[in-house]
């Protein structure tokens, strides 16, 4: 099989399971898999908001699903895992049936959007939009988009970061598509960051202190012979230095660097003699 095909033909086969999923999920709060191989078979990772709905009472229902994805879909051994979602406000797919489900209940169409605009960025999301079209408020279909804070269009952030989700509202005089997009909290690869005078102060600080308890350690460790000894050789170094010789006898590299100098400054005599 050529190389085009066989994407194309595994981007269907995910559409279809995240479709069947999204069906049979849909009271769990379903916001979304994602597929690995693995060496021992096939991974799917699970994203709701009840996890309990999920795995039923001692896993028989996630047992059932395991089984029901193996025959339809032909996976090798599947293992599904179930992973609750913190903040549902951060997750575009939930955000978007939320809406949809507002929009049947009667819901005004503008003051929904604000509002969910709104609670997503209180949730913390860097940016949202929100886009709405179909027949709103009229017989002429029309597109109404909300827009807030920063969110990336284009290039790996927009693939590897962006949520994006979509849902559709059946009204009374038509369809209403409804489309949304969040940034979450987390840093784009293009933002430097520069520590402040402030950060390296603190930091060098920190580094001093640590130092200074390394040294106290050290001496704690240190018994009470080791000190003394330490002490007392101190004292002598001390008596050597102010005293020198007690006896009063020049040493060798006293005489050796008199004879040395007379010899460079060509005075003639002997070399300096040791004393006996």
């Amino acid at each position: 099989m050529r190389v085009d095909r066989l994407f194309v033909k595994r981007a269907l086969e995910m559409a279809e399971l995240n479709e069947y999923l999204e069906r049979e999920l849909e009271h769990t709060g379903y916001g979304g898999m994602s597929l690995s191989r693995v060496p021992t078979g096939t991974r799917i990772t699970l994203y709701v908001e009840r996890p309990g709905a999920v795995i039923g009472k001692k896993g028989k229902s996630v047992q059932e699903l395991t089984e029901e994805l193996a025959r339809r879909f032909k996976l090798e051994n599947p293992q599904i895992e179930v992973v609750g979602i913190e903040k549902p406000e951060l997750n575009a797919s939930i955000m978007a049936k939320r809406i949809a489900f507002a929009l049947e209940r009667g819901a005004h169409y503008r003051s929904l959007g604000y509002t969910f605009m709104n609670r997503i960025m209180e949730a913390g999301a860097r940016g949202v939009e929100i886009v709405l079209s179909g027949k709103l408020g009229g017989d002429r279909a029309k597109k109404v988009r909300f827009y807030q804070g920063y969110l990336s269009k284009a290039g790996e952030p927009a693939h590897r970061l962006v949520s994006y989700g979509f849902a559709y509202a059946k009204l009374r005089p038509g369809v209403v598509g409804v489309k949304v997009r969040i940034m979450p909290p987390v840093p784009t690869p293009d933002e430097i960051r520069i520590k402040t005078e402030v950060q390296e102060k603190e930091t060098g600080g920190e580094v001093a202190e640590a130092e200074g308890g390394r040294d106290k350690e050290h001496e704690q460790g240190r018994g009470p012979e080791q000190a003394q000894g330490a002490e007392g050789g101190a004292g002598q170094g001390e008596g050597r230095e102010e005293g020198g010789n007690p006896s009063g006898e020049p040493d060798e590299g006293e005489g050796a660097q008199e004879g040395h100098s007379k010899d460079f400054n060509g005075v003639e005599g002997e070399r300096g003699v040791r004393a006996p």
